[in-house]
């Protein structure tokens, strides 16, 4: 979307503005003193959800939050993905026919932001009756202290420094690798890079015929080697991925491609957890680098092996980072600030221990209120972790949990997932281009860092 067009959107919803919120501005929403119980409120909920496996635990959450509130009516509604609703509101902005609460990522947040129909937190968060802990909550809510605080912190991530998103379900990125095959190989799991490719090299001699490394998003390989080396990949709210450090690291991984030691999902053309599950494959994969929220796609089905799971590679001599995806909530706003307050109370909700924990043990992400493990049915799914079908579930989520200080989350304005979609597109094309070698490879990676991010700045408008 470009400004212009937003621009256009500002106009239209100005009049719901509670106070303005350019520049370092302050909290947009003032928390009323009381909430109205009297008053019969509906707010309206957009989501990913499916009807079959997540809809269902959210109708309990709804109909258990409607018992300490019963003026409250939750109406929710799954609007195919996290970008469909993305289009969908944006396309709603004019008319003010958006949500109440959505779904989001926070590249998504960054559009609603400039279009002035967010509520920021800051305030309702510390609100002493109603905030987190807040003494007249009817519900045991969660405190700030009872986040895992990478997850937390992930809603300030713009431009003003304002909170504008909650979290709800998070996940990262893990190593999974055929635990038997290391075994028998006497193979040490990789810690950095450097590492890995001395794996693959062994892995090759082992298996001429296997592809020994999958990744199954080219844009978070791309992101996360920027971020665990230290090279820009956006810098004070602009593209800067095109750096000396980012072009050299691609030359490597076009060298390493070149040898057979990685593929990518968009290079296999599928995800590449399939290249280490399915052993009649010809040319097998024995690690592979994808979603803790995917791990049941990572064991084999039949048992055939035992898949091990490992924090994924960093920089040799640096600290190892993860990345920080998976939904989080963002509040609209309404002319009525009960109607506000209301769909605070739900957020709030949503993330108690109880409920947290049934999303988590229901859809494989990892519960962002750390009471949620303590209780019984989580421990009982931790103690599950094996390198089994049954098992591996549990197995990734001890591996996320326990790298909580690795994670991160990249710096959010307007255009920015613009930059994650081009780097993505980047690492498939340069490692693809059979033509490369052929003349000055740090001539011709050059041009295409430059065509990225000429492509960047035209889409940002």
């Amino acid at each position: 979307m470009k400004k212009k067009v937003v621009a256009l959107v500002l106009g239209a919803t100005a009049a719901l503005a509670l106070a303005s919120c350019s520049g370092k501005a302050k909290p947009n929403f003032i928390c009323p003193d009381e909430f109205d119980t009297t008053q019969q409120i509906t707010i309206k909920f957009w989501h990913t959800m499916s009807k079959t496996q997540l809809q269902p635990l959210l109708d309990e959450a709804i109909e258990e939050f409607h018992e300490f509130y019963p003026n409250i009516t939750v109406e929710h509604e799954q609007v195919g993905g996290y970008d469909e609703v993305r289009d969908q509101i944006i396309t709603n902005m004019g008319t003010h026919d958006y949500p109440n609460l959505a779904y989001c990522y926070p590249d998504h947040v960054a559009i609603y932001n400039e279009a002035e129909i967010t509520v920021s937190l800051d305030d309702v968060i510390g609100n002493s009756k109603f905030g987190l802990g807040g003494s007249e909550i009817k519900f045991e809510g969660p405190k700030q202290e009872d986040y895992y605080q990478k997850f937390f912190e992930e809603g300030k991530k713009y431009e003003d420094g304002l909170t504008y998103t909650m979290p709800f379900l998070k996940s990262t990125e893990a190593l999974f690798y055929n635990k038997d095959f290391f075994a028998q190989n006497n193979l040490t799991v990789p810690t950095t890079w450097d590492e890995m490719w001395e794996v693959c090299a062994k892995i090759k001699e082992i298996d001429p015929q296997s592809t020994p490394l999958g990744y199954d998003s080219e844009s978070n390989l791309f992101i996360t080697l920027a971020e665990t080396y230290g090279y820009d990949y956006t810098k004070n709210n602009r593209f800067g991925f095109n750096n000396e450090g980012m072009r050299g690291l691609m030359k490597t991984f076009k060298e390493n491609f070149d040898k057979g030691y990685f593929t990518s999902q968009k290079i296999y053309g599928s995800y590449t957890n399939e290249l280490m599950t399915d052993i009649t494959q010809t040319s097998r994969a024995y690690m592979c680098i994808g979603s803790t929220a995917g791990a049941n796609y990572q064991a084999n089905a039949n048992g055939a092996f035992e898949t091990g799971v490992a924090q994924i590679p960093h920089a040799t001599g640096k600290a190892a980072k993860a990345i920080s995806q998976g939904p989080s909530l963002v509040l609209f706003k309404d002319e009525n600030p009960q109607a506000v307050l209301a769909t605070w109370l739900f957020v709030q909700y949503l993330n108690t221990p109880s409920v947290q924990a049934k999303f988590a043990l229901g859809s494989g992400y990892l519960p962002v209120n750390k009471k949620a493990t303590e209780l019984e049915p989580y421990q009982q799914f931790l103690a599950s972790a094996a390198g089994n079908k049954a098992g591996i579930a549990a197995l990734a989520t001890k591996v996320a949990l326990a790298q909580e200080a690795n994670y991160y989350t990249s710096e959010v304005f307007i255009g920015s997932a613009y930059a994650r979609d081009e780097v993505g597109s980047l690492v498939s094309t340069i490692m693809q281009d059979l033509t490369i070698n052929s003349g000055n490879i740090d001539s011709k990676i050059s041009e295409y860092f430059k065509t990225a991010i000429a492509n960047c700045e035209y889409q940002a408008g």
